[in-house]
């Protein structure tokens, strides 16, 4: 009964996912070509005209991006015998594996929560359905909710297909080297010590750990160096202290990854991490065991806020990265075996995909004439996905600290941003147009395109017409609640119960500051992608 339950769900997230982009966007093109002239100004510029077009323009450059960029280095992957492949789906897999799922102290999905879930979701769907066929075409907003619908869709079909993610288990797991990297940058010596005590607490030790200064010129790592070296030695672990001068994290990571011995290039792994990165100490245990499976290249590992109580700031972004983007969308993604970027402070790839990246340009990346810095993540992931599958395991945990200033954050954001739409050119051109990774990415950049539209006319609507209650504004705060019941089923041991109530409290102010602060954050990432470099800090911050 549980299994056909699961089934059902798996089945009608997938059918929707696809589903509702599909159908609402041929809604949309069929009523305004039955409805191409507008009776007054006014209905022209609250219709769905303009964001259509909006979205027809970006599906069309990222099929022009498809067959036009990068196609040197797509050359080059072919004389080296690399295709990017579509990855089959197999409807009815991860409804068996939620089944088997054995409960886990690192994850175990609360069935109450999953039932409260699903009623929010069902409850949710009645509401807007309801609203819609009675407002019907009268209100002066009927002409963009499409949009809503569509966009709503996808949000509940991502979480419903979520809700069936488990981590990869295996009873017996063979020794793998794990060859740790850690480029340092002006950090704190208190906080490298606290990484290098859970490295050295980990269940299973690694190999190799290089730990690279990039550099710093505000701190000595002399000292820690030299007290570590002895301590590693003594757990035998391989450990090196490399020092360059300052070229940047992904130099680093080379001088570290060069500095390897490597027998295995598909059997040993790669483990980028962070300066401050804090290991759970099961995260490498944890990290290795999907790898099990021949055809998984990367392993995205799952970051907790150290820091989640310092202010109201660390809460919205906790939620939004951990609650939302990781644990809803990678996990989505995870299931496609399609993970699109990697955490910085903990990520897991066999040695191969480094080498891959090295023939592509990673150290030297160009977007233009501009040399690219930062995006060392989503570069290593879309490596991955060029040689097989990227997924996530969010039983490899690891603590970190989130910025708990405006500006540091808004740095972060933008930098994310810019790096995004750079690699969304690379996924666009190297990836097949009928892939989930091809389908994802210009589906989100065609949404964001029209919902950009879409707030400009709301803009206008509040300030010109405000004709009735704008009951269509509450959507984002609706769906926000429900896709934020997920950082609820999650069990957390470094926070009560209690604290993880008051961070789903927060949604509303996630919803106001996505909306206020970072989707123009995000726009203006994009429109200034030029500015490559990775704005490293002059002074220690978080």
């Amino acid at each position: 009964m549980k299994r056909r339950f699961y089934f059902l769900l798996e089945s009608l997230g997938t059918v929707m996912l696809f589903l509702f982009p599909a159908a609402s966007i041929s809604f949309i093109i069929f009523y305004e070509l039955t409805h191409f002239f507008d009776p007054s100004f006014e209905r022209f510029i609250l219709s769905g005209k303009l964001p259509l077009f909006a979205f027809l323009i970006v599906l069309a450059l990222s099929l022009l991006i498809h067959f036009k960029f990068k196609q040197s280095h797509k050359k080059r992957l072919h004389e080296i015998g690399i295709k990017a492949k579509r990855r089959k789906y197999k409807l009815g897999y991860w409804a068996k594996k939620r089944v088997e799922h054995e409960k886990l102290p690192l994850f175990n999905k609360s069935g109450a929560m999953l039932f409260v879930t699903i009623s929010a979701v069902i409850l949710l769907a009645v509401v807007w359905f309801g609203y819609r066929m009675r407002s019907g075409q009268r209100h002066s907003l009927s002409g963009i909710a499409p949009f809503f619908t569509m966009s709503g869709g996808m949000a509940i079909a991502t979480l419903v297909l979520s809700t069936l993610y488990t981590p990869y288990e295996s009873k017996e797991t063979r020794e793998r080297r794990v060859h740790i990297l850690m480029p340092i940058y002006n950090e704190p010596v208190e906080n490298i010590e606290k990484a290098f005590q859970s490295i050295l607490a980990q269940t299973v030790k690694p190999h190799t750990f290089v730990a690279v200064n990039d550099g710093s010129q505000l701190v000595d790592y002399a000292t820690l160096a030299e007290k570590y070296t002895t301590i590693f030695k003594e757990q035998d672990i391989q450990f090196k202290f490399l020092t360059q001068k300052n070229s940047g994290k992904r130099a680093a990571q080379l001088l570290a990854y060069d500095s390897l011995t490597i027998a295995d290039f598909h059997n040993e792994i790669i483990l980028t991490i962070d300066s401050d990165t804090i290991f759970e100490e099961h995260a490498i245990e944890q990290g290795i065991i999907p790898f099990e499976d021949e055809q998984v290249f990367s392993v995205a590992g799952v970051i907790v806020t150290r820091n989640i109580t310092d202010n109201i700031l660390t809460i919205i972004t906790d939620l939004l990265v951990i609650g939302h983007m990781v644990l809803i969308e990678r996990s989505m993604n995870s299931m496609f075996g399609s993970v699109a970027v990697n955490s910085g402070p903990i990520a897991f790839y066999r040695a191969e995909v480094l080498t891959l990246a090295k023939k592509l340009g990673y150290q030297n990346e160009q977007f233009g004439q501009a040399r690219v810095e930062f995006s060392d993540d989503s570069f290593l992931t879309m490596s991955a996905l060029l040689l097989g599958r990227a997924v996530a395991q969010s039983t490899a945990v690891s603590y970190t600290e989130l910025p708990n200033k405006v500006s540091h954050h808004v740095r972060q954001h933008l930098r994310w941003s810019r790096g995004s739409f750079i690699r969304g050119f690379w996924r666009l051109s190297f990836f097949p147009v009928n892939s989930f990774v091809f389908f994802r990415q210009a589906l989100g950049w065609a949404t964001f395109a029209s919902m950009i539209v879409i707030k400009l006319q709301l803009f206008y609507w509040l300030i010109f017409v405000l004709d009735d209650s704008p009951i269509l504004l509450l959507a984002p705060l609706a769906f926000s609640a429900v896709y934020s019941l997920s950082y609820i089923s999650i069990p957390r041991n470094d926070l009560a119960a209690r604290d993880k109530w008051i961070v789903f409290f927060a949604f509303p102010f996630t919803v106001l500051w996505a909306i206020f602060i970072l989707s123009p954050v995000r726009l203006w990432g994009y429109l200034t992608h030029k500015n490559t470099g990775w704005g490293t800090r002059d002074k220690i911050e978080l």
